[in-house]
């Protein structure tokens, strides 16, 4: 089988940052969507290699890697889990050195490094700028595939090596590189779910705005596609690829299928198989423009009945990478430009909690590798500074916290305020974000007048009904006192009459709870426990209660005749920050007749 060979004449570093990602890279079944990794503007060109499709480990894989100054190396493994519900383990050896074994933990997965989506597609990442050189490399991928006790499938989908080679009698390229894992699905795939998922869209600028632009670039990279089930990507509204002569006769022409188990052969080459992986790269300069957008689509309406068939898109694909990359032949030196981009939760906003804040500092412009100072400011007032050294690929994310208070804010980031860098553009260094600081949650509870369930006595009456019918037909057939004693004990279970006379006793009756958060901001899995004279009647989970807001719950309880005493408790474990922990207890006596 041929590997994937593809010296491509631009920058494309998988996922270059210091593996500190902005939101953790926590399970989503629907996944996480496609999100800058690297960019920059320099001479050189990037090679990136991969394959060879779904096999079980040990997965070897070879890289050719160009001459020039590696300026950085990253090796990205696809795993496949079987279901979100298991867990193993991947560990690659890449150049003779066993790189980090990390815990695949599907939905409960919390790795940085790692993406997992749907029912449990993995895409992982390790940096291995340190380890990477000029010519041959090797890894071997091993899994937790066949060791006692693992469940999880552990099948490699693919090992892709990508290497940014810096040569100044290179052209000059500028790049930009998205990657995430994004769970295209229909319905049938979505487990109890009601959605589909059909489309992502991600979006690119030109860059740095070179002149003479004389090739320009779009890469991507898919796993779990599957050959004869149609799929789509378009630029800037262009459909890409060439329509293949095995889908002609079923939808006239009309239908693509870039996904299709062939890496390389999209363009209309030959390619090569690759098993539920498909790496691809597309000539676009004639659809370029100033601004523009990619379009993976899982399928479309072919027959216009309204849906995508199950023979007209793919059952499920993960889109895992695009990258778009301008070649120049300009020959004028690039500057950096650094610009700031932040965002906060709505969670976090909450009074007195510290915050955290996730950031990205860009550099779509020349290489940077210097240090400089961040300065983060609220209401104008500086909070806190702290120094960065920016990355060759372009992206520098990290997070910090603030403590937050109550009220409206202006919260402004600044980069280089000291103006430190030489750069192309100077006015986009800072960004502002408005937020709003709710109060902390506030939960109280309650209890109505409870309302008694007439349920027993039809049970009972019912009983007496069949016993004496069952006496009746008994007596015609002269079989009179075995069916009677078959007739009670029947009764006796029913009724719940053997051995429980004092619950015969006892009346069903429900008990209305109202939940309340007279607070701001949300209150998430809490629970509220409800006695009975002091035992403990039942435990409600609720999952979210939105401030300003309340439910009402119906609780069910068979208690004796006479004055009994209720008690409620909502987060009786204080697991929720409240601005009042003292009204979370309710308590009354009722007189049950």
């Amino acid at each position: 089988m041929n590997p994937v060979k593809m010296t491509l004449l631009f920058i494309l570093p998988f996922l270059f940052l210091p593996l500190t990602l902005p939101a953790g890279a926590s399970y989503s079944y629907e996944g996480l969507s496609l999100a800058p990794d690297a960019q920059g503007t320099f001479r050189g060109e990037v090679y990136i290699d991969g394959g060879h499709g779904l096999s079980f480990p040990p997965y070897s894989q070879k890289f050719d890697v160009p001459e020039g100054t590696l300026r950085w190396a990253y090796l990205y493994i696809g795993v496949w889990g079987g279901t979100e519900n298991y867990e193993g383990w991947v560990q690659p050896e890449f150049n003779g050195q066993i790189l980090e074994k990390l815990q695949l933990a599907g939905k409960n997965d919390k790795n940085e490094n790692v993406y997992c989506a749907g029912h449990g597609v993995y895409w992982i990442a390790y940096d291995v700028s340190n380890i990477t050189k000029n010519g041959e490399n090797t890894v071997e991928v091993l899994t937790s595939s066949g060791e006692p006790g693992n469940k999880l499938d552990g099948r490699v989908y693919g090992a892709v090596l990508a290497a940014a080679c810096e040569d100044s009698k290179a052209p000059v390229v500028s790049y930009k590189l998205l990657s995430g894992n994004v769970n295209l699905h229909g319905k049938g795939w979505s487990g109890t779910l009601a959605n589909v998922n059909d489309r992502e869209d991600v979006y690119f600028s030109s860059g740095q705005a070179l002149s003479s632009i004389k090739d320009a670039k779009l890469s991507v990279v898919y796993l779990t596609g599957s050959k004869g089930l149609p799929d789509y990507l378009s630029f800037n509204g262009k459909m890409l690829g060439t329509p293949p002569e095995y889908l002609s006769e079923s939808f006239g022409g009309k239908a693509s299928d870039i996904a299709n188990e062939v890496s390389l052969d999209a363009s209309g080459d030959e390619g090569f198989s690759s098993s539920y992986f498909d790496i691809e790269h597309f000539d676009v300069l004639g659809y370029l423009q100033a601004n523009n957008s990619v379009s993976f689509i899982r399928g479309l309406d072919l027959d216009g009945d309204g849906e995508i068939g199950i023979q007209e898109g793919e059952d499920y694909l993960h889109p895992v990478l695009a990258a778009l990359v301008l070649k120049s032949e300009s020959t004028a030196p690039v500057l950096p430009d650094l610009y700031p981009e932040m965002k906060i939760s709505e969670e976090e906003l909450v009074d007195e909690k510290p915050a955290e804040i996730f950031f990205t500092i860009n550099n779509p412009g020349g290489i940077c590798e210097e240090n400089f100072t961040v300065s983060f400011r609220a209401d104008g007032t500086e909070v806190l500074t702290f120094p960065v050294r920016m990355e060759a690929s372009g992206v520098y994310r990290s997070k910090f916290s603030w403590p937050a208070v109550r009220g409206e804010h202006l919260l402004e980031l600044s980069v280089d305020p000291e103006n430190e860098i030489k750069e192309s553009d100077k006015e986009n260094n800072a960004c502002t974000l408005n937020v709003s600081v709710r109060s902390k949650p506030d939960l109280s509870v309650s209890l109505g007048e409870p309302v008694k369930i007439e349920t027993q006595g039809k049970t009972a009456s019912a009983s007496l009904i069949f016993l004496a019918f069952l006496s009746f037909f008994g007596a015609r057939r002269k079989k009179v006192l075995p069916l009677l004693l078959l007739a009670v004990v029947i009764v006796a279970v029913f009724s719940g009459c053997i051995e429980e006379t004092r619950a015969a006793e006892k009346t069903a009756y429900s008990i209305p709870v109202k939940i309340m958060n007279n607070g701001e901001a949300s209150a998430r899995d809490f629970d509220v426990n409800l006695y009975l004279d002091g035992k403990s009647v039942t435990v409600l989970n609720i999952p979210e209660l939105a401030g300003q807001n309340s439910i009402e719950e119906q609780i069910r309880v068979e208690v004796l005749k006479g004055e009994h005493t209720l008690s409620v408790k909502v987060d009786e474990h204080n697991n929720i920050i409240e601005s009042d922990e003292d009204n979370n207890g309710f308590e009354k006596s009722c007189n049950f007749s």
